[in-house]
């Protein structure tokens, strides 16, 4: 049902934007060749994207949004490339693109009200300004400046517009929170200042050197792209390796095989569930692999005969990974991981982070699933009945959502 409602709106709003379209097309019959250039270049920029913090896709559109208004003469021409580019890199992911339209929806649908952000913005500050239609003569030191404004402005409404709508596209998905999504979406800012920072530079140099501006623009994002796409794949290279660190308790026969990544993911879905921060639940996602790191000291015949806990395999893991220093925050997840969310008397413990708790309840239930063999629900059962003290009621009915999404339980 939420898909389909989705589908829907996405659907309405494309025939919407096609109408529009049509209608702009039509009125710039008397002199086609911009409209028609413009909108083919643009609309294949939206067929391309970057990568960006998030993990999300960030089209080149928006750099084509940006350069179209310091390359034509008259707003109602930008109009009219933005609407029809907009309709056709739509008919193009559908017809070329083999993703879930669900996706495409969301995205898309985040993508359009963003740029005609960009765009109403744009226009406001040149009709604030007294600029003549949607250009500005950059001969002039103050035109110039003006620009940078309009481009600021509209860049900035486009960052928050695609966030927002992208979060609220968000209620359609029980797993994830709204928080989360919003807070994702605000984390492409880099990627989005590089893309509108060249299209600015193509759109300024356009009128000088014509279609050689894109090239003077292209060098600098070039090396920009790199890094941003260096950057990701370093990142996906680093947890890799972190899980696969994580399976050494567990080849050594210290824990049952595939509890650490398990815990890992569902940490992890918890996480967005309860709308962390996405760095947090990074980190999370790390912690959960990690966290019976510290059963490979079981390996030393002194430690067997003078005895351990849960709290002591915690703390010894989270030396373990203190060693590196950016994982600070995974350690003391790791750390408090075995701890009480509240202790008696007091409603809960401030000193126990949420992150350490939703280790201690993935971590038991996927025990009480896996080794215990218990179905989900009696597992489930089991946390409630430690809810007085050890495991957070709050956690538990996050991990029952996200076992509802994934069909593991009936919702």
């Amino acid at each position: 049902m939420a898909r389909a409602r989705l589908y829907r709106i996405s659907m309405t709003v494309f025939v919407l934007l096609t109408v529009v379209a049509a209608v702009l097309a039509y009125s710039q019959r008397h002199d086609p060749k911009p409209v028609v250039v413009g909108s083919l270049l643009m609309a294949a920029t939206l067929m391309l994207n970057v990568p960006a913090m998030s993990g999300q896709r960030v089209y080149l559109g928006i750099a084509a949004a940006a350069a179209v208004p310091l390359a034509v003469s008259a707003a109602d021409v930008t109009a009219a490339i933005y609407a029809i580019s907009l309709s056709l890199g739509w008919i193009g992911y559908m017809a070329f693109r083999p993703i879930d339209l669900s996706i495409l929806n969301s995205e898309y649908l985040a993508e359009v009200v963003a740029i005609a952000g960009f765009g109403a913005a744009y226009h406001v500050v040149a009709i604030l300004f007294g600029a003549p239609g949607m250009r500005f003569d950059l001969v002039s030191v103050d035109a110039g400046f003006i620009a940078i404004i309009a481009a600021t402005l509209g860049g900035l409404v486009y960052h928050v517009l695609r966030a927002l709508v992208r979060s609220l596209v968000g209620l359609e998905r029980a797993d994830l929170s709204v928080r989360y999504l919003w807070l994702a979406g605000l984390e492409d800012w880099s990627a989005i200042t590089v893309l509108i920072l060249a299209g600015t530079v193509v759109g300024s140099a356009y009128g000088a050197l014509g279609w050689t501006a894109i090239l003077v623009a292209a060098v600098p994002y070039s090396f920009t792209h790199t890094a941003l796409a260096r950057y990701k794949g370093t990142k996906i290279t680093y947890g890799q390796t972190i899980q696969a660190l994580s399976q050494i308790p567990e080849v050594a026969g210290l824990a049952s095989r595939g509890h650490a990544v398990r815990t890992g993911h569902l940490a992890r879905d918890i996480g967005r569930e309860l709308g962390l921060h996405p760095d947090l639940v990074e980190d999370l996602e790390y912690a959960g692999y990690m966290h019976d790191i510290g059963r490979i000291t079981l390996n030393e015949p002194a430690i067997l005969r003078a005895g351990f806990t849960d709290v002591d395999i915690a703390r010894w893991g989270s030396q373990i990974i203190a060693e590196a220093p950016h994982l600070d925050e995974v350690a003391r997840i790791v750390g408090d991981q075995c701890l009480p969310y509240r202790s008696p008397g007091e409603e809960r413990d401030p000193e126990v982070s949420t992150t350490s708790k939703i280790i201690k309840v993935v971590s038991a239930y996927d025990q009480a699933v896996n080794e215990l063999e218990l179905p989900p629900i009696d597992a489930l059962e089991q946390l409630h009945r430690g809810a007085a003290y050890e495991f957070d009621p709050e956690i538990t009915s996050s991990l029952r959502r996200v076992l509802e999404f994934r069909g593991v339980i009936p919702s």
